[in-house]
């Protein structure tokens, strides 16, 4: 699975389970926001796809994905994107 097609995965993910996906400009670096009582993903849109990758993988571990059928390769993705964040920290 191409990067590119990781990140569409990961945001049609976040879809279904009722998070909304906004690319924006600012001086932040992402994560899952409240907006006028939604959960929001928010990327920077000046993040290089792989950290827009990460943003989405720590996004959706956040809000829980235990109950929702992910598919292997997205689940596979999102639990790597974990392993090296916490291998950094």
């Amino acid at each position: 699975m191409t990067q590119q097609q990781t990140y569409d995965e990961l945001k049609l993910l976040a879809e279904q389970i009722g998070l909304t996906v906004r690319v924006e400009m600012g001086d932040f670096d992402g994560g899952v926001c409240t907006i006028r009582d939604r959960k929001v993903i928010l990327i920077n849109r000046r993040h290089p796809l792989p950290k827009r990758i990460n943003v989405m993988a720590r996004a959706l571990d956040r809000v829980g994905l235990d109950d929702i059928f992910v598919k292997p390769a997205v689940r596979e993705a999102i639990e790597d994107e974990l392993a090296t964040a916490n291998a950094t920290n």
